[in-house]
């Protein structure tokens, strides 16, 4: 079932006042009833907020049938964000992470956007102790760029998030086949090609998140490339070579329809 390589992402409103606790709680029991089986989030993300509402409504499922995956790296406290991949800030984002999460091990743990500096002996031995004390599954990191590279030189990684989408640069394309060469797994986390600017109405409270971090000047890539968001998917899984694709929604049908897009996508290899 291609289902089972779309992850439903617990991020953006999901962390905050704009969408209420009980709709993405919804969300993510609707996710998992479609067959949906990853579901990624992060401590950033309303600081906790998110996480606590992922623990609250998987408390309602399978632990043993879904893969949670969190991250480490920054920090969000008073709607400001700071780094810290400091070996006991780590430790204590794990912690905090698996308590508001109801569970007792995160089956992937992502470094969010680790600086090739940021990947001290230090940090990389304090995730490898967690891992072998069992409270973390598999190793990876969310990037886009040199902290991709920095962090297959280490060898202690085995999956990737990156962008995933048609108007990707030569370069970067090269990159997420040297990722993918090595054997790691590959999730893409932003399948949307950026295009040009335009100002669109909201259609939704998701859609009015994203367009005011575009208008923060979040959004630095273009291109002249438009796909809808199941055709983006789809692409990601396919063409673009990515082993399981993330999808973020605050309404229903959108997710039911990203769902419909990829259930005929050939299994990963």
């Amino acid at each position: 079932m291609g289902v089972r390589r779309l992850g439903f992402g617990v991020s953006g409103p999901h962390g905050s006042s704009i969408i209420p606790a009980a709709t993405t709680e919804e969300m993510v029991i609707r996710a998992f009833d479609l067959g949906v089986r990853l579901f990624d989030t992060a401590p950033s993300y309303g600081n906790g907020e998110a996480e606590r509402r992922l623990g609250e409504a998987l408390r309602r499922r399978p632990r043993f049938e879904c893969i949670v995956s969190t991250k480490v790296g920054i920090v969000s406290s008073g709607g400001r964000k700071r780094r810290d991949f400091s070996p006991d800030g780590v430790r204590r984002s794990i912690d905090a992470s698996l308590k508001r999460l109801r569970i007792q091990r995160l089956d992937w743990l992502f470094l969010q956007g680790p600086a090739p500096a940021e990947l001290t002996d230090g940090l990389l031995k304090v995730i490898a102790d967690e891992r072998f004390a069992g409270r973390v599954g598999m190793l990876g990191v969310a990037g886009r760029g040199p902290e991709i590279d920095a962090a297959l030189a280490t060898g202690q990684f085995g999956v990737f998030m990156a962008p995933v989408h048609a108007g990707l640069q030569p370069y970067q394309v090269e990159r997420l086949n040297r990722l993918k060469a090595t054997g790691a797994e590959l999730i893409a986390f932003q399948t949307l090609t950026p295009t040009l600017p335009r100002v669109p109405i909201p259609s939704s409270m998701g859609a009015l998140w994203r367009l005011g971090r575009t208008l923060a000047g979040r959004s630095t890539e273009t291109s002249r490339i438009r796909k809808t968001a199941g055709e983006s998917l789809l692409w990601a899984l396919t063409e673009g070579g990515a082993h399981r694709v993330l999808t973020t929604t605050s309404r229903m049908d959108h997710l039911e329809a990203n769902v419909a897009a990829v259930e005929d996508a050939p299994l990963a290899d």
